[in-house]
């Protein structure tokens, strides 16, 4: 399906250059287009990976979860997003990757993307680059819920998914999707229920964010990055694609 190439384009432009071959070269990638049900895994921690991950529609998180039930999510996935590149050289998954709502993905076979690298090195470059730049959003996660206060840190997240949706296109009237139950915020954040709920009426308060209907609306997005101390180059936008804070 010719929707596949055309997502990959797009999401390897957001971080380079992609010459008119290369464009060519990805067009022509193909996979298995999956549904995928509110709170399925699309990967498993401990399984043996075999494709790339590649999100048509809907909303993904990564997750990691211990015996007792309890959770970390390590982050969250929109449109566009290629969250498991790194997958190729794993033997085994160590981490969970699940739809937040019903979803469409696409599967890319690790032995097509391995060979797309080989044939095209500017590509290669490109999903490593991708791929790397998770780690810089894990760290940033991690400075985030260790350093930053419940209010801020949660302004933080804000911020990030709403300048990667308007990246990504998603942004419509100041809003962008955001289907994340208090729970699945506390697991982000690594706070409790009781306080998710009493920092997001707190940041309602401020008159610059909102959070409802499964809908996170933004109504002063420079104001709320100050107020996060948040700085969008972790995120490793190419120039072109940096959102409203540049």
């Amino acid at each position: 399906m010719r929707v596949i190439g055309e997502t990959l384009v797009k999401h390897l432009g957001r971080v380079g250059e992609l010459s008119p071959e290369d464009r060519k070269a990805l067009l022509d990638v193909k996979g298995e287009v999956r549904l995928t049900r509110r709170h399925e895994d699309i990967v498993k921690a401990g399984s043996v990976p075999a494709f790339c991950v590649l999100v048509l529609r809907g909303f993904l998180q990564r997750y990691n979860s211990r015996r007792d039930g309890s959770r970390q999510i390590h982050s969250f996935y929109i449109a566009g997003d290629a969250p498991s590149m790194e997958s190729i050289h794993l033997e085994r998954m160590d981490n969970n990757l699940c739809a937040v709502v019903n979803s469409e993905v696409a599967l890319i076979p690790h032995a097509q993307i391995i060979a797309l690298m080989a044939e095209r090195p500017a590509v290669q470059a490109l999903v490593w680059r991708s791929a790397v730049s998770q780690s810089s959003l894990y760290r940033e996660w991690l400075m985030r819920n260790s350093r930053l206060p419940a209010d801020a840190a949660m302004a933080h997240l804000f911020c990030e998914m709403y300048i990667r949706s308007n990246v990504g296109g998603l942004v419509d009237q100041n809003s962008c999707e955001m289907p994340l139950t208090q729970e699945m915020l506390a697991d982000a954040l690594g706070l409790t229920g009781v306080h998710v709920n009493r920092t997001l009426q707190s940041l309602r308060e401020t008159g610059l964010v909102d959070h409802k209907n499964g809908r996170l609306f933004v109504h002063d997005v420079r104001k709320l990055a100050s107020f996060a101390d948040f700085d969008p180059s972790y995120l490793h936008l190419r120039n072109g694609h940096a959102a409203p804070l540049s």
